[in-house]
């Protein structure tokens, strides 16, 4: 089969694409690689110009505060309008969410449309905010989630637009477009799997899918000086629940002195951010969710220690008895007394290193998961 995935985060339709093509599929990527993580895509419609200088910044940002137009967008649009002979034609062609190319609505509806009218099958998978994310967060969700900053009233819903935008008409009419075109919806985790119980085209969970032959066992047997590592998006500190490691990361630093060397890499490019953590023996991810994000999967692929998503209710969706992660929590103390019992036990970050790169290769296998989603594509149970 040809096969268009349409947009890509944090590597996700990367993976998925090498276990296609490994079946014998043509697999092409359409998207802008991410913003600053540039991720590797085949037909690039995003752009750096107005990242590359203060003064192109001030552009963008008079022109949308002027005209309501966002100039970024519109460029998008003219690389997505050249390279159209490209992006038809195929058998499937599948989102990575309803706003894969992160434009305005109204822009992002000229490409949809575009995509779906010009190829065989769509599939929506649910990867990501979108609207019906949103609305589940927002009106029925119980228990702690990306929105909790402002639950707690540490934030106002303006300073998390970017999830809360999706509430909007646009957005939502884009995503019923998008699902109303589609074949089915395919949940990635637990957090998204949630918000679609009463959805009549979700499937189960499919598991994102690791390509885990381009990460080998980078176990540090030096347990001299425990080094634990974060990585910061600032766009998603609140949502990730950044905080509450920094505040553990604190008291950690009072307790332990020189026993610990810990590293906190800022918006790094994709390349550069998996290989400042080469050496760390624990690496924290996130707290406010249920399911390990993709970062925390290739970490896990290296035999790192990660603090993600790990608790009962990740294990009964998956049909797990137990996953080699440290399940994390907001709450400082409990993130406290996690990351001491690895240090003052550091044998256990070696085992649990080992268990965690196995538990990829069995769970998360990009071949195995691509097989998953190949029967949907041809219909099959």
């Amino acid at each position: 089969m040809r096969i268009l995935l349409v947009g890509e985060y944090s590597g996700f339709h990367n993976s998925l694409k090498h276990g296609l093509q490994q079946l014998g599929h043509e697999v092409n990527i359409v998207g802008d690689g991410d913003g600053f993580k540039r991720f590797p895509v085949d037909i690039e419609i995003g752009s750096t110009y107005f990242e590359q200088s203060w003064l192109h910044r001030k552009i963008k940002v008079g022109w949308w505060k002027l005209t309501g137009y966002n100039l970024e967008d519109r460029l998008k649009l003219a690389r997505f309008r050249e390279s159209e002979n490209h992006l038809k034609n195929y058998d499937i062609v599948q989102f990575i969410n309803s706003n894969p190319f992160g434009c305005e609505p109204a822009v992002e509806r000229i490409m949809l449309d575009f995509l779906i009218k010009n190829n065989q099958k769509s599939f929506l998978i649910a990867c990501g905010d979108d609207y019906e994310y949103a609305r589940f967060l927002t009106e029925e969700h119980e228990g702690y989630n990306i929105l909790d900053s402002v639950h707690r009233g540490h934030l106002q819903k303006q300073q998390l637009f970017h999830t809360y935008k999706y509430l909007g008409n646009g957005y939502r009419d884009n995503y019923y477009k998008v699902l109303e075109a589609s074949q089915k919806i395919i949940p990635s985790n637990v957090d998204y799997a949630m918000a679609l119980k009463q959805q009549d085209k979700a499937t189960a969970i499919i598991p994102a899918a690791i390509n885990h032959s381009k990460f080998q066992l980078e176990l540090n047997t030096d347990l001299s000086q425990i080094q634990i590592f974060m990585g910061i998006n600032r766009g998603n500190y609140w949502k990730k629940g950044i905080n509450y490691f920094e505040e553990a990361l604190e008291i950690i630093k009072k307790k332990y002195g020189n026993k610990v060397f810990i590293t906190i890499a800022v918006s790094l490019p994709y390349q550069e951010y998996i290989t400042k953590y080469k050496n760390a023996h624990i690496l924290l991810d996130q707290v406010l969710c249920y399911d390990q994000g993709y970062n925390a999967l290739e970490a896990m692929a290296q035999g790192k220690v990660v603090f993600s998503g790990g608790s009962s209710i990740y294990l009964k969706a998956h049909d797990l008895a137990s996953v080699p992660v440290m399940d994390a929590r907001p709450d400082v103390d409990y993130l406290v007394n996690q990351l001491s019992l690895l240090i003052d036990n550091p044998q256990n970050i070696l085992e649990m290193g080992k268990a965690a790169r196995k538990h990829i290769l069995d769970h998360h296998d990009s071949i195995k998961i691509a097989r998953a989603y190949q029967q949907h594509y041809l219909n099959i149970g």
